[in-house]
């Protein structure tokens, strides 16, 4: 006679882990997502190119121009943005001469104010990228394994402790 408690206690434990594991992971997935949010954020604020916030807020879950696109079955997460200039401004751009944008002066700082009488007229030369979603990607990459490991070692433990 074997004592088979110890297994059916085992199997147990495995089917409920089995039924919590998809919600679980795409729970993990959006959380991975926001986290990469944050990021991105964090590195439009350090390149300091948002005066107006749109692109800023453009990378926010629900945010407008926000792409956010969230497949917990198949487990996709797809972030991005329909800010027309975000590409420009990651990878940079020429400017257009004798393009007049409206705005003023603060120091030497311009301020872009589509309503304003003032503004300034571009000559041509290359506006250089802040490569903002391109180091946001490069951390986040070196961030994601552990995220990953850290938060389905806590899931596993509570299964098999």
């Amino acid at each position: 006679m074997f004592d088979v408690s110890a297994l059916n206690e085992f199997s147990r434990r495995c089917e409920a882990l089995k039924a919590d594991l998809k919600p679980y992971a795409g729970k993990v997935l959006e959380e991975a997502g926001e986290e990469f949010l944050n990021i991105v954020q964090s590195a439009i604020e350090g390149a300091g190119n948002v005066d107006k916030g749109r692109l800023l807020a453009s990378f926010t879950k629900g945010g407008p121009g926000n792409i956010w696109v969230l497949n917990t079955g198949g487990l996709i997460l797809e972030i991005g943005t329909n800010v027309e200039y975000a590409k420009w401004v990651n990878d940079g751009h020429r400017q257009q001469p004798g393009r007049f944008i409206p705005g003023y002066w603060e120091g030497n700082h311009f301020r872009y104010s589509p309503g304003a009488k003032s503004g300034m007229v571009l000559k041509a030369s290359f506006v250089a990228g802040s490569h903002y979603f391109d180091r946001s990607v490069q951390i986040f990459e070196r961030m994601f394994p552990e995220m990953m490991d850290k938060s389905f070692e806590r899931f596993f433990r509570r299964y098999f402790s």
